[in-house]
């Protein structure tokens, strides 16, 4: 009799405490889930989901966003978890709707879902793309899946800014015809030539080719002496190369096939014939794609290097000292950075791989400490952190020194900003609206020291000594505001806006280079909505002015 009754009671208890471990279970997962929109998918689909208010931006997104308000309630999960992982390509949508796949755990893509059920429309706040606080979950609301939710939050999101990771296959799914949320028209695989826009000679403003630029490498590819650039287009699953003429014209421009969704481009002497390779990563496919280079401008020899997961970006440098340039690649959706060791055949080859803070996005290659081994930084776009990570020159690397910095960190610029001899870094913050500069001791470290406003949603990020005073200078895109801010530095680690450049642009990634060999910096920003390289000439006084 006693035992049955402690049965009973065990069983009471375990059914009245049931709802709350349900319910706790389910506020950690619509948690994750919020984060999981926050870093990838607010920067177009808006707060709320009912899309951006593209018209009161001057960036815009290529293609129309849908309302997912609108959108949500005509889908089942099984149709959002393919979208979500395979990209718009899977159903008949445009690649413009990254891949998230190989980004997002099954549980991740779940958590988003179930966290996607829950927007509804909220007052939109015009202004400030981001929101400085971190939303809480104070004024939640969750009942068992089964009775239904309601779901009450005080706090605005904040805005990041999106990875784009296209990747095309095959689905059907019943009940869900292939309704076109952005209706896009327009041609995976293209001569470049054919649909270039016709632009006056030295314009300065250059058409891609590839649909949705990400990057830019800036080199002499074909030994003239001019500057050259190379550049991934992520939905057009091609790399683009544009051959300079010195004067700020580009005399040919070649379109190669990559891997789906390139995201960077590296360049090294992989082969060590004396002429610059060529390697994207393709977040897509979950691969390398390596191309080797002819000295002439020509790429050839295509290699696919498979089984890298979720990769947006790479780093070229020798890590074991035997004069051949080994690969580091940050993979997002694992927070690792896998190794590849170089060989007589030049073509890198997995090594081995690593931890680092969730969301790896951009990494480095500098030497920080100061011993003429190059190191690593990891951006985090998940953790908001960067991990500093010294290598022992043997082709492996210490445990990562990580620093806490401003949300969604993006593109970095390296440089002495205090004159102390030691290597500093600069950060571009999306969700501060700023770039963060951080001062090192010659040892590794890098320490946070000051902020700087920008513009809104901040990516590009490039330093030179653009006044002539002896001092570097910084000069960041702003992608959501469309502009160039320049900051002059004074040698002691402080920097003064000096003015901004209105593009009008979606500014993703900003270099800089002498394209007119006149001895005087110039910039290069890659748009990602006019899917075009613009040249900003300097006149070496820290002015900039459109070619």
């Amino acid at each position: 009799m006693n035992k049955t009754l402690n049965v009973l009671h065990q069983t009471v208890i375990f059914l009245i405490f049931l709802p709350f471990a349900l319910l706790a279970e389910n506020h950690i997962n619509l948690k994750i889930g919020e984060e999981v929109y926050i870093e990838r998918c607010v920067l177009c689909h808006g707060k709320n989901g009912e899309g951006w208010d593209w018209e009161k931006k001057v960036a815009k997104p290529p293609v129309p966003v849908a309302n997912l308000l609108e959108v949500l309630p005509k889908r089942t999960d099984d149709y959002l978890a393919t979208v979500i992982k395979f990209g718009g390509n899977a159903v008949g949508l445009t690649d413009f709707m990254p891949a998230l796949g190989f980004n997002l755990t099954d549980r991740d893509v779940n958590n988003l879902i179930a966290y996607l059920r829950t927007l509804k429309l909220k007052t939109s706040v015009d202004g400030a793309f981001f929101k400085k606080q971190v939303p809480l979950f104070d004024n939640l609301i969750w009942l068992p899946k089964k009775s239904g939710s309601l779901l009450h939050h005080l706090h605005d999101l904040i805005v990041p800014a999106a990875f784009f990771r296209p990747i095309a296959v095959s689905f059907s799914e019943k009940n869900n015809s292939q309704n076109r949320f952005f209706q896009p028209n327009f041609q995976q695989s293209f001569d470049l030539l054919a649909h270039q826009k016709t632009l006056k000679k030295h314009s300065g403003n250059h058409q891609t080719g590839g649909f949705f630029p990400h990057a830019i490498n800036i080199d002499d590819f074909n030994h003239d002496g001019n500057l050259d650039f190379a550049i991934p287009a992520s939905a057009s699953r091609t790399l683009t190369i544009l051959l300079g003429d010195g004067t700020g014209g580009i005399i040919s421009n070649h379109q190669y096939p990559v891997g789906e969704g390139p995201t960077w481009v590296e360049t090294a002497d992989f082969n060590r014939d004396g002429n610059l390779d060529f390697i994207t990563t393709n977040a897509g496919a979950g691969s390398l794609s390596l191309y080797f280079g002819d000295g002439k401008g020509g790429l050839y020899g295509l290699r696919e290097i498979k089984g890298i997961h979720g990769p947006p970006s790479v780093v070229a440098e020798d890590f074991n000292q035997d004069g051949l340039p080994d690969l580091a690649v940050a993979q997002a959706g694992l927070s690792k950075v896998v190794i590849l060791i170089n060989d007589s055949t030049g073509i890198p080859k997995v090594s081995y791989s690593f931890d680092v803070e969730r969301g790896p996005h951009i990494i480095d290659g500098v030497d920080l400490n100061q011993d003429k081994i190059t190191d690593l930084v990891v951006g985090s776009l998940g953790s908001h952190t960067l991990s500093v990570i010294l290598a022992n020159g043997n082709g492996t690397f210490k445990e990562a020194n990580v620093v806490k910095v401003g949300r969604f960190p993006h593109y970095r610029a390296y440089g002495d900003w205090n004159g102390d001899g030691h290597v500093d870094a600069a950060v571009a913050v999306a969700g501060e609206e700023s770039v963060e500069v951080l001062l090192g001791n010659g040892m590794g470290d890098l320490k946070p020291l000051a902020r700087y406003v920008s513009g809104v949603n901040p990516h590009g990020l490039t330093s030179e000594d653009f006044n002539q005073d002896g001092e570097l200078d910084l000069a960041v895109s702003n992608r959501t505001s469309g502009g160039i801010a320049i900051f002059l530095g004074d040698g002691s680690g402080t920097f003064h806006k000096a003015y901004s450049i209105k593009t009008e642009e979606d500014g993703i990634t900003l270099s800089h280079g002498d394209f007119d060999k006149d001895g005087l910096i110039d910039l290069a920003l890659v748009s990602a909505s006019s899917n075009s390289l613009i040249f900003y000439k300097g006149d070496g006084k820290g002015n900039f002015h459109p070619w």
